[in-house]
């Protein structure tokens, strides 16, 4: 066995990922997340990744896939544990080879990679020790007698400070001690702990350590207790401190949050404190920015409900606006609730069971946010009722579930007290919400020859291979029929393609130890896993490929301005036809 250290200047090999693909049950990996019942040759379950009542995630045991029928999410187990963990890809890796008892084989980096990891490490390393030794001034240090005094002040316990190792930075600072513990100054600057003239960053402050998802220390927020400006501070922009995607208290919140299935979400460090004090210990809080649609995808891994609990000011409520959209656009369920103070101060003066309680009367953000708007216009002068309208259907124009849409247009009618039929053209087809979600009642027939190509490749690449390499043969035309990247609408589909044809004949298992099929593992689940093809005959391959070419024939025909090519392409499209139906195509 190599030692640990060996390890800083090495990576993952391919073999030993793929030796993980095929160790993993994803049928044990996904049950941890929901539970599945066995239906034919397949599993079904709710799915981890969205809410719903009725079943539709489908995992495959002899595929290695899953597959969400409703919101679309597939890949393999890796893609499950990166997915609904928040790991990185080459985390999920160690996770599962761990798990199933794959010995991980490692190949050498190279210089400037064994570099970047080993100044990473040492980032790591100083964020760890500073936090460490912040936690332990608190407690101990002279200097911190004003710290512990705000800290009780507010109400907040001996357990709770530890659980969140909230700590104090003195004056001297941490980089006082820095050397002593052969830590670099290379590795404080790494990890935001300097400042710009060079001392520490956070001294005479309140420090509350912010965590990866790995409970990792990868920077902090810290608060004065004085007239310093700003009164909170986050560590500056590194490559391990990225507060997009960051929320304070996640580690702590995790398991209670997927437990119940519902994250509560705040906007500060101290009422993550009170709250998780107070046992609602699924609160996490955003560092200083409104929330993402990426802090709501890294939730929705572990919740089926989120809250936000914002402050009733304009940038909270730009906030929850722009999250409205973010998650119409995801199907998230998410709710809005109000307090007359911060979560930190009310729960000093009101039990958890009321708190429970309002957060049953929390409104959907959709309701809630077209609400605040009419109830802005309500008693308004003419000028204000007037921009109320614009505003609400720029709202509803950023919802793309026509579902959604539909029920976003009777609410706002509802609220400023006018004829649904007044909104009637956001609901028209073409609309964006319409021309994402078309596929719900209408059908596309250049999808569908598309997606037939594309199942048929993956599921029968043994059958389809020589088709992909000398095409079929059609009288009247004088090169032989093959699908090219262009004869797909969409990108995906037509990278898909090209990686496909890249690798004719290759089974479903090389394919999906290419790094370069990771984008396309949702695409390929979906085709893999819908396709009811048992046996891809000549016949049904010659067909398929002559509808995709004729069909993206029409489409070039529609797009054209010149006459003679239009007459080209008119041309062409007439053999191709007769072709499909007359039964004058031969075999490659």
């Amino acid at each position: 066995m190599r030692r640990e250290g060996a390890r800083n200047t090495l990576k993952i090999s391919p073999q030993s990922i793929e030796e993980v693909r095929e160790a993993a049950d994803i049928v044990e990996v996904a049950s941890e997340f929901t539970a599945l019942r066995r239906q034919g040759s397949e599993y079904t379950g709710l799915c981890p990744f969205h809410q719903e009542k009725t079943p539709s995630f489908s995992v495959s045991p002899d595929k290695g896939l899953y597959y969400c029928f409703g919101c679309g999410a597939g890949g393999d187990a890796i893609e499950l544990v990166s997915r609904l963990k928040g790991f990185s890809f080459t985390e999920a890796i160690g996770y599962l080879a761990e798990r199933f008892g794959v010995d991980l084989q490692y190949v050498q980096r190279s210089p400037g990679e064994a570099r970047a990891l080993a100044r990473r490490r040492a980032a790591y390393r100083a964020l760890a020790a500073a936090a460490a030794y912040y936690h332990k001034c608190l407690r101990e240090s002279t200097r911190a007698a004003p710290a512990r005094r705000y800290l009780a002040e507010r109400g907040f316990n001996r357990q709770t400070l530890e659980t969140f190792k909230i700590g104090y930075a003195p004056p001297a600072g941490f980089v006082r001690i820095a050397g002593r513990l052969n830590i670099t100054r290379e590795a404080l600057d790494d990890a935001g702990l300097l400042s710009t003239s060079g001392r520490d960053r956070f001294f005479e402050r309140i420090t509350f350590p912010i965590a990866d998802h790995r409970g990792r220390v990868i920077g902090f927020g810290a608060r004065t207790l004085g007239d310093a400006k700003p009164k909170y501070l986050n560590s500056p922009e590194t490559p391990l401190f990225n507060k997009r995607y960051l929320l304070y208290g996640l580690p702590q919140a995790a398991d209670h949050i997927r437990r119940g299935g519902i994250a509560i979400v705040v906007e500060g460090y101290t009422d993550v404190l009170m709250l998780h004090q107070c046992g609602l210990r699924n609160a996490v809080a955003t560092l200083g920015t409104s929330i993402t649609g990426d802090h709501l995808k890294r939730l929705s891994g572990y919740a089926e409900r989120i809250y936000l609990l914002f402050d009733p000011d304009e940038a909270g409520e730009e906030a929850i606006r722009r999250a409205a959209g973010a998650a119409a656009s995801m199907r998230l369920d998410l709710r809005v609730l109000r307090l007359e103070q911060d979560p930190a101060d009310w729960l000093l003066r009101h039990s958890a069971e009321e708190f429970r309680g309002l957060l049953e009367e929390a409104l959907p953000v959709l309701e809630y946010g077209i609400r605040r708007i009419a109830e802005r216009a309500r008693g308004a002068e003419a000028v204000d009722r007037a921009r109320a309208r614009p505003e609400l259907e720029g709202m509803i124009r950023e919802i793309e579930d026509p579902v959604l849409r539909r029920e976003a247009v009777r609410l706002a009618s509802e609220s400023l007290g006018v004829d649904a039929r007044s909104f009637a053209h956001l609901l028209a087809p073409g609309t964006r919400g319409e021309r994402r979600f078309r596929q719900t009642g209408d059908y596309d027939p250049a999808k569908e020859a598309e997606l037939e190509v594309l199942a048929l490749i993956l599921t029968s690449p043994a059958d389809t291979a020589e088709f992909l390499r000398k095409g079929v043969e059609v009288p009247g035309l004088p090169e032989p029929v093959k699908p090219e990247p262009r004869d797909f609408s969409d990108r995906a589909r037509a990278e898909l393609f090209e990686l496909l044809r890249e690798n004719a004949g290759s089974e479903l298992d090389a394919l999906l130890a290419s790094e370069r099929a990771r984008p396309y593992l949702d695409l390929v689940s979906a085709l893999t896993l819908q396709s009811r093809q048992t046996e891809a005959t000549p016949p049904i391959i010659r067909a398929a490929w002559l509808r995709l070419r004729t069909l993206s024939r029409e489409r070039a025909k529609r797009r054209t301005g010149d006459l003679d090519e239009k007459l080209s392409l008119h041309h062409e499209i007439r053999i191709l036809k007769s072709a499909i139906s007359s039964e004058e195509v031969s075999a490659p």
